[in-house]
């Protein structure tokens, strides 16, 4: 339990001692349990600071759920001594380990996006996904891709069908998963399959090869 009993922290220190205790509860129970009280409780505090703070629990639920999202671009974030295949590579293993050992923080996330008419959860999904197609047509113009506005979206999409992926291999009983690995390399090989097809220039693709496969 998060207690600080007797110290005076500023609003700003505070709300982050907030946030993080709201998001350590979000690990063990559903969004829709993340609770005002139950935060509270765990910080020490009463409800009325919280709502103070964030002025309702929806803005609370949603306030940690775009921390949960920095964090994870955070993690994912490409390495610029990298190639951009090893970049690429990189990101989709940190993001399948992030994913794994905090489903239930993610799940968050796309539950938000697909249920009901949550219009900002929709747009941090969106906002996520739009960074992580910068960073990898960012990867791929580097390694000779010239501007492709259908790339751009083929990746947006390859996305979805990586995070699909993902979530269904974590559905399944641990005994039956095919390695991490094979998981990660899955999806890295479906990611230059779409670039490839949108791309539709074989010379151009040729010429990007060995960049990366380095």
């Amino acid at each position: 339990m998060v207690r600080s009993p007797g110290s005076r922290l500023s609003p700003a220190d505070r709300k982050t001692q907030i946030l993080a205790a709201a998001r350590g509860l979000l690990e063990a129970r559903s969004i829709d349990d993340l609770s005002v009280e139950a935060v509270a409780e765990e910080v020490g505090v009463s409800p009325g600071l919280l709502f103070h703070y964030f002025g309702s629990q929806r803005k609370l639920r949603q306030a940690v759920l775009h921390a949960v999202a920095a964090e994870l671009l955070d993690h994912v974030r490409p390495d610029p001594a990298l190639t951009p295949s090893e970049q690429l590579r990189s990101g989709i293993d940190t993001f399948v380990e992030q994913v794994s050992r905090h489903p239930s923080l993610y799940l968050a996330v796309v539950r938000l996006t697909t249920t009901g008419d949550n219009a900002e959860m929709k747009a941090l999904h969106r906002a996520m996904r739009t960074t992580f197609t910068e960073w990898i047509t960012a990867g791929l113009m580097d390694a000779g891709m010239p501007p492709s506005p259908r790339v751009a979206m083929a990746v947006h999409g390859w996305q979805a069908f990586m995070e699909e992926v993902v979530l269904a291999w974590l559905d399944q009983p641990a005994a039956e998963r095919m390695p991490r690995a094979e998981l990660v390399e899955l999806c890295h090989r479906a990611c230059y399959q779409l670039v490839m097809v949108a791309l539709d220039d074989p010379e151009a693709w040729e010429r990007m090869l060995p960049a990366l496969r380095r």
